[in-house]
């Protein structure tokens, strides 16, 4: 190859390196780093001892809802508190409740945030329209014999 091609080649090669490399730089601390590395501080719901746990529950809540880390956190401080971090820490109580103090019987349904989200932001719920005939009851039922 002729020396005036090769710097052809490697000039371009060179110049796309460091922009990729200056891309890479600019997106800050929060981009490309492994949020589970460090022990989570600002935890005021989930418990756990080591940061990994918090791999497996952290993806269940994005596939759960759709979304992924942006969505509940700033990512260039993962313990910075913002109103979708918020919501979600009402809802993990919410779903904690539901399993501790309601549904306590055996072989009971397991709440998750699946349970009413299934893939969505926000829970896409059908009630009856007014004036609708009411679902059936064993109160209903009894009275109808």
């Amino acid at each position: 190859m002729h020396p005036l091609q090769q710097k052809r080649v490697f000039l371009p090669a060179v110049l796309i390196a460091g922009l990729c490399a200056s891309w890479m730089l600019s997106q800050g601390p929060g981009r490309g780093r492994d949020a589970f590395s460090e022990p989570a501080t600002n935890l005021k719901v989930l418990k756990v001892d080591n940061p990994e746990d918090l791999r497996p529950i952290m993806q269940n809540f994005g596939r759960s809802l759709n979304v992924n880390c942006r969505f509940c956190h700033d990512t260039q401080d993962f313990a910075k508190d913002i109103p979708h971090k918020e919501t979600a820490r009402r809802m993990i109580e919410m779903v904690n409740q539901l399993n501790t103090q309601i549904f306590t019987w055996e072989r009971a349904p397991r709440a998750t945030c699946n349970m009413c989200h299934n893939g969505s932001v926000y829970p896409q719920f059908d009630p009856p329209s007014q004036g609708s005939a009411e679902p059936a009851t064993r109160s209903a039922a009894l009275q109808a014999e």
